[in-house]
């Protein structure tokens, strides 16, 4: 057998933590719009078309929201790959486990205080180097 083999389901861990962290920043965006509606800040109106004036956290909520399915659906597709081509390894889920927790990371910069660009932005190219390698060894793999 080989050394590397996992359980090939343990995979779907860190995916599952994952889409909670999204449905977490999601609800967040939710109660921050909500917020800035019931304090005068921001009309209903601006929602039509995402234009005018708005409290810098309410774009800061916005653009956070966005991220969640910019970078981390590249995960979600190697996730899926994987398992399905049956090809899991005990690397590929230390790899899926350090991208979640890069995530997590960013999520509570941005939470805690989104001007934070210097220590962001690290967290953030962890898990760009992560999927980097990730895709890299899927690919390399397949040769």
């Amino acid at each position: 057998t080989d050394r590397f083999a996992v359980e090939s389901t343990l995979i779907f861990t860190p995916l599952v933590i994952m889409l909670a962290l999204t449905l977490f920043v999601t609800a967040r965006l939710y109660f921050v719009q909500r917020r800035a509606i019931k304090g005068w800040e921001v009309k209903y109106g601006y929602f039509k078309t995402y234009q005018g004036d708005r409290p810098e956290y309410v774009q800061a909520a916005r653009d956070h929201y966005k991220n969640m399915f910019e970078l981390p659906l590249l995960f979600y597709v190697w996730v899926i790959v994987i398992f399905l081509l049956d090809s899991v390894d005990s690397f590929d889920l230390a790899l899926a486990w350090l991208f979640v927790i890069s995530r997590i990371v960013h999520a509570v910069i941005r939470i805690v205080d989104h001007t934070k660009l210097l220590y962001r932005f690290p967290a953030f190219a962890v898990g760009w180097f992560v999927m980097v390698i990730a895709w890299g060894k899927f690919l390399f793999d397949l040769l």
